[in-house]
Order: structure tokens, then sequence, then C-alpha cells
């Protein structure tokens, strides 16, 4: 019977991303070989590492589930004293920015969607860390501006995907 009290959301949780990933890796053949006879990334090549990732995380859910592991953690819940109301506001507030920057990459294009988003998630989590408004604004320009360009390169130049550009 304890077996079957350790089937709780956790495993649901996992054993649905394990199907989930698996359907999603069963399409992967279809992309073609991992790296081109010149050794470049192929277009499977992120899925495969996708899937890999996404079942180790699915099987190690299970089996810390399974042998009753729970995780520790001495740091306290959630509670801020920057952000009023941080376990709905966080999320809540990611959720609507993810939605403008896929609205935003069609509108404005890579560049600015992108480096408002990332500017505006690191603003919200260096403003609760700090509490100190310049501080939190500097160090989320320097963050957005490197993770924007990481991201170009990455896409453009790496992999020859070229990103959305600005189409008012």
């Amino acid at each position: 019977m304890s077996g079957l009290r350790r089937l709780n959301g956790q495993v649901s949780f996992a054993l649905v991303l394990l199907v989930m990933t698996t359907v999603y890796a069963s399409q992967i053949p279809q992309l073609g070989i991992p790296f081109t006879r010149s050794g470049e990334p192929g277009p499977s090549l992120l899925p495969i590492v996708l899937s890999v990732i996404l079942f180790i995380g699915a099987i190690r859910i299970i089996l810390a589930e399974l042998r009753g592991a729970r995780p520790t953690s001495s740091r306290p819940a959630a509670n801020s004293g920057h952000v009023p109301a941080i376990g709905l506001a966080g999320p809540a507030l990611l959720i609507l920015l993810t939605g403008l920057f896929a609205a935003g990459l069609l509108h404005v294009g890579y560049f600015v969607s992108a480096g408002l988003y990332c500017f505006a998630v690191a603003l919200y989590f260096n403003f609760e860390e700090t509490g100190r408004p310049l501080r939190a604004i500097g160090l989320s320009a320097v963050t957005a501006a490197a993770i924007t360009v990481f991201g170009w390169l990455f896409f453009d130049k790496l992999f020859g995907l070229s990103l959305p550009g600005w189409s008012l």
C-alpha cells in the first residue's frame, strides 16, 4: 500500500512528462541525423538533447518519489519584503511578460522583444532580491543585453536561423 501512496501529483506529472516526451521524441527521426557531414549541428540535435534532459528529469522524479525521498530546504517559504504577494505576483507577471514577448516578436522583432522581455524579468528578480531599484535596473540592463546578444549569436550565427526583425 505504501507504493500506492507514493503515486502522488509528482509521479503523475513525471508520467505525463514521459508520455509527452516519448511522443515528441518519436518525431525526431524525421528530422534527419543530428550532425551534417561537415560536422555542423543538424535540425535534430536540439530535440534530441531536450528529450534526453526531459527523460532524465522525469525518471529522477519518479525514483525520488518511489524511494520516499523528500527534498529538504532550509529556505523559508516564498516571501519578499519588496514585492507584495510574490507567490501570486511572480507567476502572473511572468506569464504576462512571456505573452507580450511572443506577440512582440511579430511586431517589433527579436532584439526589441527579447531585450525588453529579458530586462523586465531580470528587473523583477533583481529588485525582489535586493530591494534597490537603481542596482536592479543596472544589473537588469546588463543581463538583458547579454542574453539578447547571446540568443542572436546562437540562433542566427551558429544555426543560421534568421530571427524576426522590426516590422511595424
